[in-house]
């Protein structure tokens, strides 16, 4: 009976963290604005979702100073176990670590909130793409973020310039996670449905590219919302 309780356990659990995931995700999408969205990421930064693992987030990250780099330092190499690591967004990587830690098989929308949150705390931070104020910066995964730029600024030329001036798009990066149509938009989803061509995946390695390129232009400047209009 036991090994039988246990097994349901197991099932279970991945299915009631989802749901979780879900409602919560979606109030935050229900309010439709960022404020309700920054909330919620802090809640999904603060509190495990899983009462019998109360690990969060900030059980680890509980420097505040520090987190209030993070979003100005994104775009950069996550040095994950081979073959896994690789450049990322800050909603990839927060993909990432919701996925590890909290346990969810679709993390992206806590994820999400969670960037919201990281952009918030982060506000007038000089963009500063691959390098932490006070943190080592290391040649190699230096090359690779630069390695991902270049990329980008081809993809962008390829897929997006027809259309738009990357210095426009870039500017308004740190408007999202933005609400749109009553839903919840990152900048990964936005690129990857308006760009030309097959659409980009939110968690692909072109769409962090992409973002790699933009925010290369931002460098020096604060994050937050900058003057111009969207893309």
């Amino acid at each position: 009976m036991g090994t039988v309780v246990e097994s349901a356990t197991v099932i279970v659990r991945p299915f009631l963290l989802a749901m979780i995931a879900g409602v919560s995700a979606g109030h935050a999408a229900a309010a439709g604005d960022r404020p309700a969205l920054v909330a919620e990421g802090e809640k999904w930064w603060t509190r495990s979702p899983d009462p019998r693992d109360p690990v969060a987030c900030a059980t680890c990250h509980h420097d505040r100073d520090e987190t209030r780099e993070w979003a100005a330092s994104f775009p950069k190499y996550r040095p994950l176990p081979p073959p896994e690591g690789r450049v990322m967004t800050l909603l990839q990587a927060n993909a990432e670590a919701v996925r590890r830690h909290y346990g969810l098989a679709d993390p992206e929308q806590p994820a999400v909130a969670i960037t919201a949150y990281l952009i918030s705390r982060g506000s007038g931070v000089p963009v500063s793409p691959g390098i932490v104020a006070a943190q080592p910066a290391f040649e190699g995964r230096l090359r690779a973020l630069k390695k991902s730029v270049k990329r980008g600024e081809q993809l962008f030329a390829r897929r997006c310039g027809s259309c738009h001036a990357s210095s426009a798009v870039a500017r308004a990066a740190f408007r999202f996670p933005r609400a749109a149509a009553g839903q919840v938009e990152s900048l990964e989803r936005f690129l990857g449905r308006h760009s030309e061509g097959t659409p980009l995946g939110w968690d692909e390695q072109p769409t962090a590219d992409l973002i790699a390129f933009l925010i290369s232009t931002l460098a020096g400047q604060p994050v937050g919302e900058s003057p111009g209009r969207s893309p």
